[in-house]
């Protein structure tokens, strides 16, 4: 073999060694390349996609099931990658069109069993949205309460927040399970330190009547603040209607109440995305 002939494929070194003239010799080499690079797999290893860019896959297959977006995922989720198969499962599972919604499902699922640790986040966020599927129901897919449980505390333990908040309204409930507010409360006490204001209302509550911890007015009336800080609608009006009927320690304030009722209607229009 000659030097420089080394690393060839066998089929490209006889080409070299072939007496064709050049306009034959570059369309034999043309089709030898296309068949050596189909039998063997030879393809440019390109850069892989960030983080950021299978976002905004996602979010385009979501909004619009762009078919760019959507082959793109679907090549890497084929190839083996948890973050490709976590981003289409989550953007297809609320698809209109069942085929794509069965699709999604499948993709969340094999993303979920996905181990190691690089594999490791994407997993947490499957198991987030096929529990969160299958406790709220999406589409034709039923409901499972136990196996939403088992999903969502399996992401929780991990440190999901979002998946804590779900299972504090699976214990408050009792979704699937016995009412436990104590262990509800413990769930939305998490869920609150990560600044989910869905979190702080329901914990909020909790102290208001006295569900699972002790009764403590002022400290449902500073997660009701929280909350209202980021806009919670429901939020907003448990504080109008505290400064109007002079609940949570506060006196009856008309000011306050008209402010705050103002503040509900315009938060109706922009709400909070549900963890």
């Amino acid at each position: 073999m000659r030097p420089a002939e080394a690393g060839f494929p066998a089929a490209v070194r006889r080409l070299v060694r072939a007496k064709l003239p050049p306009a034959a010799l570059l369309a034999a080499a043309a089709v030898t390349v296309a068949a050596v690079v189909a039998a063997t797999g030879w393809r440019a290893a390109g850069p892989a996609p960030s983080a950021a860019q299978i976002d905004e896959w996602q979010a385009m297959v979501a909004q619009a099931v762009e078919p760019h977006a959507l082959a793109q995922l679907r090549t890497l989720a084929r190839r083996g990658s948890a973050d490709a198969q976590a981003a289409l499962g989550i953007a297809l599972v609320d698809a209109r069109e069942a085929g794509l919604r069965d699709e999604g499902r499948n993709w969340l699922e094999t993303a979920a069993r996905a181990d190691g640790q690089a594999d490791a986040p994407a997993a947490r966020r499957a198991q987030l949205a096929l529990g969160k599927a299958l406790l709220l129901g999406s589409g034709d897919l039923p409901k499972d309460y136990a196996r939403a449980r088992a999903l969502l505390g399996e992401a929780a333990g991990h440190g999901e927040a979002a998946a804590a908040y779900y299972l504090g309204l699976i214990y408050r409930s009792g979704y699937g399970t016995a009412a436990d507010p104590a262990r509800a409360a413990q769930w939305f006490e998490r869920a609150a330190r990560a600044d989910i204001p869905a979190a702080d209302f329901m914990l909020a509550n909790a102290y208001r009547d006295g569900s699972g911890v002790p009764r403590d007015e002022a400290r449902a009336l500073a997660l009701y603040r929280r909350a209202a800080e980021h806009e919670l609608p429901e939020a907003v009006q448990t504080l109008a209607m505290a400064y109007r009927n002079g609940e949570l320690g506060l006196r009856p304030d008309a000011t306050e109440f008209h402010a705050q009722w103002i503040e509900t209607a315009h938060a109706l229009k922009h709400p909070v995305i549900a963890p």
